[in-house]
């Protein structure tokens, strides 16, 4: 939905391409959380890890920019985007806990 609406956002605005590359970016980022699983279950060092999905998402990123034609930065910041859900998804089911 937070990809729909920065697409529709990015073209109200005029700026179709940051966008794109916003929506794109959201859904890059939202594969951490499946990294971060896969990783932990194969017992790998936390520090290890972290570089490994931090150098993946960001080379995804900026592949990702180059291939639609849009901004890198844009993709980037839909990237960190996806994560501030995360980890507000993560506080709202550790609250409840």
């Amino acid at each position: 939905m937070l990809g729909v609406a920065a697409i529709l956002v990015g073209a109200i605005a005029g700026h179709s391409a940051v966008g794109l590359g916003a929506a794109l970016g959201l859904v890059i980022g939202s594969s951490n959380g499946y990294l971060v699983i896969a990783l932990l279950d194969r017992d790998s060092p936390f520090v290890f890890g972290s570089l490994v999905r931090l150098a993946a998402l960001s080379a995804m990123a900026i592949g990702a920019a180059l291939v639609f034609g849009s901004a890198p930065w844009s993709v980037l910041i839909g990237v960190a985007g996806a994560q501030v859900v995360m980890v507000a998804m993560s506080v709202r089911q550790g609250l409840r806990a």
